[in-house]
């Protein structure tokens, strides 16, 4: 017997049917309706940051001039735009002036004006100021701002969605620790840092504010121990914060918690994320504490650039003993020193050198700051280690003896101008370091030079009784 589609002559293919569906709105069509959508979306972020914006210099100016006249003299009217100009114009100057934020009776002052006039939009310019001078070092201004908001906030009853959604946000920006919160939040709930702005409802823009760098201080506190796969994603965030401050809060952090045997495999890439987002240790101008920093950050921030400082230099001694001479003795010797000292250093020798070094991708961009050339093309290098109050140096030559000098005594090389060669770093008339006899010690100098020789001692055991008992370096 015959099915009824075979009678109707009439076939049906489900799946045919669906994968028509699937090609019923075009390929085209799709692409240009996602790209009208990105525009709209582009359009209502633009929009919607207007009222954030205030560009109008020459009323800002003039509102300054006319606030400070007020603030010593009479008082005058302001204009709701003058007002508005007021609240974007908090912390600018002119003419040796300073700006109102920095007085605590000019911000008082302020504030007074604007409550005299009352707009409930004055909060926008206000809320973004707070978030923009976050890390103020005029915390009473910091504190009169706060509470002036937080009256206003609750006072609200309308429905202007930005207010609303300032009184939803407000436990994140009135209270000291509120960025700190959020950071711990964000992290709690598995959310990108980059997600902040979104969670609070703001411009993107405003990530770069200094409210933020506590938010991803927190975050990265909270999720420390997946430091390794969360580097790249926190780098990112750095560049988007585009902060020195917290580059060096949270770059510092991590170096710190990296010096450990478990982290090699991430030090050379926070190398160069401390080199783009801070600078080279060896410019000490760079890692210099910010302001406002407590005790904890800068003592921090100085171990972490003497940490960065030690893998450079063992880096450095790794590449110097393989490439300038081919001892793994020395070598170990010296990256052991490197490990258990605060130790800077400078490589001296000749342009070729040089050159090789900076073939090497781990030290290329170091090698500039640490290497000095000198006129003679001898194929000889010194490296010269500064620990404690020694210049200890070492040459790429087999023959040259070890030289240790005391930083401030007489006979220590002059470095102030370009050196012939590597051997005006020598002193042959210069005592040995340590006399010997077989197993026995017999003699002591502070300065001096020793050889590389093995006798009954090996030349280690002669070079770390000398700094152990004599330089004090630990070894």
């Amino acid at each position: 017997m015959r099915s009824a589609s075979e009678i109707l002559n009439f076939n049906f293919s489900p799946t045919t049917f669906q994968q028509s569906a699937n090609k019923a709105i075009s390929a085209i069509t799709i692409h240009q309706i996602e790209n009208r959508i990105a525009q709209l979306k582009s359009i209502n972020e633009k929009v919607g940051n207007v009222s954030f914006a205030f560009d109008d210099d020459s009323l800002k100016s003039k509102t300054f001039k006319k606030f400070k006249f007020s603030f010593s003299n009479n008082k005058q009217s302001f204009t709701k735009r003058e007002l508005r100009a007021l609240i974007y114009g908090l912390d600018y100057s002119e003419n040796n002036f300073t700006n109102i934020f920095s007085s605590e009776l000019e911000m008082a002052y302020a504030l007074e004006l604007l409550d005299s006039s009352w707009r409930e939009l004055f909060l926008n310019g206000l809320i973004l100021f707070l978030f923009k001078n976050w890390e103020s070092k005029n915390f009473q201004s910091i504190n009169q701002l706060r509470d002036f908001i937080t009256k206003h906030l609750e006072n609200y009853s309308g429905n202007n969605k930005k207010i609303l959604n300032f009184k939803r946000i407000q436990a994140n920006f009135i209270v000291d620790n509120g960025n700190e919160v959020l950071g711990l939040t964000l992290a709690r709930m598995n959310k990108p840092i980059q997600e902040a702005p979104k969670i609070l409802d703001v411009p993107e823009s405003w990530f770069s504010y200094s409210y933020f760098s506590k938010v991803i201080v927190a975050y990265y506190e909270k999720n420390k121990a997946n430091i390794i796969n969360e580097i790249e994603n926190l780098n990112e965030v750095l560049l988007k914060n585009n902060s020195s401050i917290t580059s060096k809060r949270l770059v510092s952090k991590i170096i710190i918690q990296a010096n450990q045997l478990a982290f090699a495999t991430l030090q050379d890439r926070l190398k160069k994320i401390a080199f783009t987002q801070i600078g080279d240790p060896s410019n000490v101008s760079n890692w210099i504490a910010f302001e406002n920093a407590t005790e904890i950050e800068k003592e921090e921030l100085l171990e972490a650039r003497n940490i960065l400082d030690e893998w450079i230099a063992k880096q450095f001694i790794d590449i110097f003993f393989r490439v300038c001479i081919n001892d793994e003795r020395r070598k170990h010797f010296w990256l052991k020193i490197a490990s258990k000292n605060k130790v800077s250093f400078k490589v001296y020798g000749p342009l070729h050198i040089k050159s090789i070094l900076k073939r090497d991708e781990k030290v290329a961009e170091y090698v500039d700051a640490r290497f000095e050339s000198v006129s003679s093309r001898r194929d000889v290098s010194a490296f010269i280690l500064y620990i404690g109050n020694y210049m200890l140096i070492e040459f790429s030559d087999a023959g040259y003896a070890f030289y240790a000098y005391k930083i401030n005594g007489t006979s220590k090389p002059h470095l102030n101008y370009r050196l012939e060669s590597v051997d005006e770093l020598r002193n042959g008339s210069m005592p040995m370091l340590v006399y010997r006899t077989g197993y026995n010690i017999n003699d002591t100098n502070v300065e001096g030079r020793l050889t590389h020789n093995d006798g009954d001692l090996n030349w280690e055991q002669v070079f770390e009784y000398w700094f152990k008992n004599i330089a004090r370096i630990n070894v």
